[in-house]
């Protein structure tokens, strides 16, 4: 059993055993070894010192895209953010946002501030934390496009913010995934715009989602794209579309999408992720 007694009086939940699999756009995994709900950077901070000091791997979890979990589970604290860390406000033209906000509830609160700048990301099914530490992007938009600083708690529950420009980034990636850091919550700068205007985008971005990617449980799309190159295009031009392993499937839809057909297994993903690998570097 481990001792949670030092967590007594933070703001945050707690649950052994926890299922992770719901909690994943994919809907595939096992249970987490303990899964907390942490609703303030004091807690978040607790959590993290407990965490290390137990030697129990803390592992943050956004809106559970981009996450493959094990099908043993994970032997670990998993924890989201909540409560204060979700709460959005405006100044216009900034937004602060805590990290586990959805992008699109930043959207729809910068869009009812009548700021534009976020309709590209509204779509990406992603917490603001996770979004800033691989600098997620769609249809032309970076989330450092946007931001003005992030807030961050080392694993020693250290609260400090960065400026945005301090912290190196490109392509789907920036400084904050080769350290431990939480994204705790975010400034953004955005642009006044007609009501009309950002509603026509975000109805537009919208679509542009639903055409692109299938309706069964994904991960969206599972390669970065080369220099130069699509990795859709590579993937549809070896024949991989509808490619099967076990229960995970490559989409009809988008050659670089994999489909939980309804059974799937991490093994059966990581399994299909590493032929199609082979098959475009062959």
């Amino acid at each position: 059993m481990i001792d949670t007694s030092p967590l007594a009086g933070l703001r945050l939940r707690l649950r052994p055993e926890e299922p992770l699999a719901p909690r994943t756009t994919w809907r595939i995994g096992g249970p987490a070894r303990l899964f907390a709900e942490v609703e303030d950077v004091e807690a978040l901070g607790g959590l993290l010192r407990w965490a290390r000091a137990e030697g129990l791997p803390a592992i943050p979890l956004g809106k559970g895209s981009n996450v493959l979990v094990p099908d043993e589970g994970l032997d670990a604290v998993v924890f989201v953010l909540s409560g204060d860390l979700v709460a959005v406000s405006v100044d216009p033209p900034l937004v602060r946002v805590g990290g586990g906000a959805s992008l699109m509830s930043l959207a729809v609160t910068a869009r009812n501030a009548g700021l534009a700048g976020t309709e590209g990301l509204s779509g990406i099914p992603s917490s603001v934390g996770g979004a800033v530490r691989i600098n997620a992007g769609a249809y032309g938009a970076e989330i450092f496009d946007l931001l003005v600083d992030a807030t961050l708690v080392s694993r020693a529950g250290a609260v400090r913010v960065v400026p945005a420009g301090a912290i190196p980034h490109g392509y789907r990636w920036s400084a904050l995934c080769d350290g431990d850091d939480v994204v705790a919550g975010a400034t953004l700068r955005l642009r006044p715009a007609p009501r009309e205007e950002i509603d026509a985008r975000l109805a537009e971005v919208r679509e542009k989602r639903k055409k692109a990617l299938p309706t069964e449980p994904n991960a969206g799309s599972v390669f970065k794209n080369p220099p130069g190159e699509h990795a859709g295009r590579l993937l549809e031009a070896c024949g991989l579309k509808g490619a099967r392993v076990g229960g995970a499937l490559v989409s009809d839809r988008h050659a670089n999408v994999i489909v939980n057909a309804g059974s799937a297994t991490a093994a059966d993903v990581r399994a299909l992720m590493a032929r199609m690998h082979g098959e475009v570097l062959e």
